[in-house]
């Protein structure tokens, strides 16, 4: 495989050469070849995501299309340096340990039993990733699901192999500072969970010991459980980062498109984004949760009888961390702080803070920073001010910041606005004007569809960098809302469940949990077509009301008129 992509790695780019030889439209194709290797690249990655991100500040000068100062912009644009305080705080919350607090007392809420256990991994997963990349999500909550495994059926069966019923090894308990496991002590420092060795399941807990649960082996009842739970993180962060404007690299994109093209006039912003997306998120996760448990018992009711029910180990766990800290409480309060400047800085329906700053308005980077900068300022111990550190230590966040994800949403932002000053998005756009026989919601769910099929085998973030703009073109010669079309797509391109290309959170747990394809494969198809299908209703349902998605309104007629004489001076200048 690792040859296959060496040759890739070469092959694509002469396979393409031929468009740059192109005297009709010249700039036009040399956009297509760039934008061809990009997406190949991202498809195939015979090099990291990061390194392909950087192609456009190479190839698009040096092939006449833009300048480099240009491109460098949008690597560190506003939108950019808000995405950037996101995963800031991102790191702020892990390093407190509150994320580790929060997820471990939603388990204590949710009770005990492997359907209630799951239910309680989706809805933190899902809660988190609202407000954080859901990347880092699925990587903090990894060590979660390790711990509650090894506590139910011991390290082997953690770590994908089969669990002989005896736990006689360590098993490394992230983030949690643990004076007693309710097996043995611990050193704090070393934040071990540590077993004697017996079975499995605490004998007074063990009803009976039988070799079959529901016609199949203990250790297949327990496989089937444990990649239940993995999978439940990854769906309720996958499903979660569709609600907020800055918990996703697609939905970032998707702001930057929308003020490049109409500038402030297109009524999206924080809060409307939310008005629109929670409703598909909680309806998603409760029907999907349904589902899930639904295909994993199907015809085995009794499956969670092969384990204990857990919810000691739970209630251990939370005490272990002790009572709440200041270093908690401070980076929750400003992560609050964050999510209220953001709702409020301009919404719709009131006149916002930033409003009040007259023509300077700041936007939503200049909340982010702010914030940032007040988790290196405030101390994380009060009671020892001089000597105490800060919140967030800089150290940190340069070993933790994914700098290939910044660098992706810039090569995004690059490669969105060279397709649509060399044309090609226009001309992409027209093409698919013969899709105007058909009704404009059902253009909408054929678009939806497309993006959320093709963003299995592509980054989500580069699919959208490709298709917002050619939509946007698409609409707007149809007569019709671009954010009809758009809106829908960007959020299906985030429901990447099936394979674990789709999105590094699917990644995460695939590589971490030792998860077979095939493990992901049906479950993946079910929740797909569900949050699909959540998509449609709701956007038929609030897209009119949030957005006025079923009338085509003045600013989207002002850009047209405004492109065709940018177009055509264009066209005028290369003749």
């Amino acid at each position: 495989i690792k040859m296959w992509r060496k040759i890739l790695m070469v092959a694509i780019p002469i396979m393409f050469l031929p468009f740059l030889n192109v005297s009709e439209n010249g700039q036009m194709w040399k956009c297509a070849y760039v934008v061809l290797i990009m997406s190949l690249y991202w498809i195939v990655e015979p090099i990291p995501l990061g390194a392909t991100s950087m192609i456009p500040v190479a190839l698009l000068p040096l092939l006449g299309l833009m300048r480099t100062e240009e491109i460098c912009d949008f690597y560190m644009n506003e939108t950019n340096m808000m995405f950037i305080g996101t995963l800031t705080m991102a790191i702020a919350i892990e390093h407190s340990n509150l994320h580790q607090r929060l997820a471990l007392k939603t388990l204590c809420l949710t009770g005990a039993g492997i359907r209630r256990l799951v239910l309680g991994l989706m809805l933190i997963s899902m809660f988190l990733a609202i407000w954080i990349n859901n990347v880092a999500i699925t990587a903090m909550m990894m060590p979660v699901v390790d711990s509650l495994v090894v506590e139910l059926f011991g390290k082997k069966e953690a770590e994908g192999e089969e669990c002989n019923g005896v736990m006689t090894e360590k098993m490394p308990l992230k983030c949690v500072e643990a004076k007693q496991n309710g097996y043995a002590k611990v050193p704090t420092s070393e934040k071990e969970l540590v077993a004697y060795q017996e079975e499995c399941c605490p004998a007074e807990e063990v009803l009976s010991s039988p070799s079959e649960v529901d016609g199949i082996t203990i250790e297949q009842c327990r496989k089937r459980i444990r990649v239940l739970f993995y999978l439940s993180v990854v769906y309720g962060a996958n499903t979660g980062a569709i609600t907020t404007i800055t918990s996703a690299p697609s939905n970032i994109i998707f702001k930057f498109v929308i003020e490049d093209l109409y500038k402030d006039r297109a009524p999206v912003d924080y809060a409307s984004w939310m008005f629109f997306a929670i409703p598909i998120t909680v309806l998603s996760t409760v029907l999907f949760y349904f589902a899930i448990i639904a295909l994993f018992f199907w015809k085995r009711p009794e499956m969670d009888r092969c384990c204990t029910s857990g919810s000691d180990i739970i209630r251990q766990n939370y005490k272990a961390l002790g009572p709440i800290r200041f270093h908690e409480v401070a980076v929750g309060s400003l992560f609050l702080l964050l999510v209220f400047l953001w709702i409020f800085r301009d919404p719709m329906f009131a006149k916002g803070w930033a409003t009040y700053f007259g023509a300077v308005k700041p936007k939503d980077a200049t909340a982010a920073m702010m914030v940032v900068v007040l988790l290196f300022m405030i101390p994380a111990q009060p009671t020892d001010i001089v000597r105490s550190p800060p919140l967030v230590s800089w150290r940190l966040v340069q070993a933790k910041l994914q700098w290939s994800v910044i660098l992706l949403v810039g090569s995004g932002f690059a490669l969105a606005e060279s397709t649509r000053v060399c044309g090609l998005s226009q001309k992409i756009g027209h093409f698919l004007g013969g899709l105007g026989h058909l009704q404009p919601f059902v253009l909408m769910i054929v678009l939806a569809v497309i993006c959320s099929v093709i963003s299995e085998v592509i980054c989500n973030a580069g699919l959208v960098t490709l298709l917002l703009p050619i939509f946007a073109t698409l609409a707007e010669d149809l007569n019709i809302n671009p954010l009809l079309l758009m809106v829908p797509a960007t959020i299906t391109s985030n429901f990447c469940f099936i394979l674990p290309v789709g999105t590094p959170a699917n990644t995460i747990a695939y590589e971490h949990a030792h998860l077979k394809i095939s493990d992901m494969v049906l479950p993946g198809f079910v929740v797909k077509l569900i949050t699909m299908f959540v998509t449609v209703i709701v956007t038929y349902a609030l897209g009119d009301a949030v957005f006025g998605m079923f009338e085509n309104p003045e600013w989207v007629v002002e850009n047209t008129v405004h492109l065709t004489g940018t177009l055509l001076n264009s066209t005028l200048h290369q003749t």
